[in-house]
């Protein structure tokens, strides 16, 4: 389903286009730009109505699919019966998130070269036969009008007794936006409706049989980024102790389009790809643009594929890491010039920004919940 012709011409038909192997792919795109349907569910019944394979996949307009065979033989584990349905990322019972993808320019999920049990999956890609899907379609319910839908279609699979699984699927999500409108909504709906399966893990966070209190009071509500912000400041002294260059706290998933970059002088983009399930399948440069600015993503397993290239980058050119390790850090001394670059934490990871965006940083680095504790910045002030 679609409500932006460019944002699907540009990801997923091309990605289509670009493909010339053995799986025979039927594509159905739902066009929602006048607003047929009124939810998510009803506009994904429709196509999977129409669906002649047995397997149906829904993917988001704003996808990039790298590696249809590998998508095949992520589909083909739906001829276990057990496995009811199936995703690109999902959250295990233990809060894991599991499926390897590329989140805008981040790598997420760990690799599921096979299905690996969750509790609920994510919209953003899921599969399921195309008979199940018939027999028992997607919620049309106002309240996951579109949010959702697949969390509650993974707890109707569990609690018919089937299983859900995430596996790789080798994908970018190009997402430009967040749409949160009635979010909260959605889930404290799918745990009313399911209660038994509470607490429900979800990549939007944790659905527990009642709110939390303690969350909603102020004091928490405005300093509760106090407590990430101190455990990050520390990861932050030991970057600049490894590289001595400035540091900033900032989700680069999410603020990457404040970074400057330009048709010009495109983005370059490098993923160290560690944990596996990306590189192998996915880590060929692909140009996807965002607000109408290239960015030249690509995929490395290793760190001498990195260092590999690294070497050819240019001094004027921006690029962007993304996966390092804080033991990552010292092996990379002799290709990071001080002068011309600087470096991100955020949660357990560190990126790297170099080239002319990191001589000037975005303005929103320099707030207090950017700046570490005690820490260099080049982010401007003014």
């Amino acid at each position: 389903m679609y409500n932006d012709l460019a944002v699907r011409e540009h990801c997923l038909d091309r990605s289509l286009a670009a493909y010339d192997g053995p799986v025979e792919v039927e594509y159905l795109p739902v066009d929602n730009t006048a607003h047929a349907f009124t939810s998510a569910g009803a506009a994904l019944n429709h196509a999977a109505r129409m669906a002649r394979h047995e397997v149906v996949v829904m993917v988001h307009q704003d996808v990039y699919l790298h590696d249809l065979d590998q998508l095949a033989r992520a589909a083909a584990a739906l001829d276990d019966p057990r496995w009811g349905f199936l995703g690109a990322n999902g959250v295990t019972s233990g809060r894991r998130s599991v499926g390897r993808l590329r989140d805008r320019v981040i790598l997420i999920g760990d690799s599921a070269p096979d299905p690996v049990e969750v509790d609920t999956l994510d919209e953003v890609l899921v599969m399921a036969r195309r008979d199940d899907l018939v027999a028992e379609p997607l919620s049309e319910d106002p309240e996951l009008a579109w949010h959702a839908y697949a969390v509650e279609y993974a707890l109707r699979t569990r609690a018919r007794g089937r299983l859900v699984g995430a596996v790789d699927t080798a994908i970018t999500h190009n997402s430009l936006t967040i749409n949160l409108a009635r979010l909260d909504e959605a889930h404290r709906h799918v745990a009313d409706g399911y209660p038994d399966l509470t607490p429900i893990h979800t990549t939007c966070g944790t659905v527990a049989a009642r709110p939390s209190r303690l969350r909603q009071l102020p004091l928490v509500r405005e300093h509760g980024w106090r407590r990430r912000w101190l455990r990050e400041s520390s990861a932050a002294a030991r970057v600049t102790t490894a590289l001595d260059i400035p540091v900033v706290l900032a989700d680069i998933a999410h603020e990457v389009d404040l970074v400057d970059w330009s048709s010009d002088a495109p983005l370059r983009l490098v993923n160290l790809d560690r944990v596996g399930g990306f590189a192998a399948h996915a880590g060929r440069p692909e140009v996807l643009e965002r607000r109408d600015r290239p960015i030249l993503m690509e995929a490395v397993a290793d760190l001498d594929g990195l260092r590999s290239s690294l070497s050819d980058v240019s001094p004027d050119e921006p690029v962007l890491v993304t996966g390092l390790s804080l033991e990552d850090l010292p092996q990379l001394r002799d290709v990071i010039e001080p002068e011309r670059w600087m470096a991100g934490v955020q949660w357990d990871e560190v990126w790297l920004l170099g080239g002319p965006p990191a001589l000037d940083p975005p303005l929103e680095w320099s707030r207090p919940q950017a700046v570490p504790l005690r820490a260099r910045s080049r982010a401007r002030v003014g």
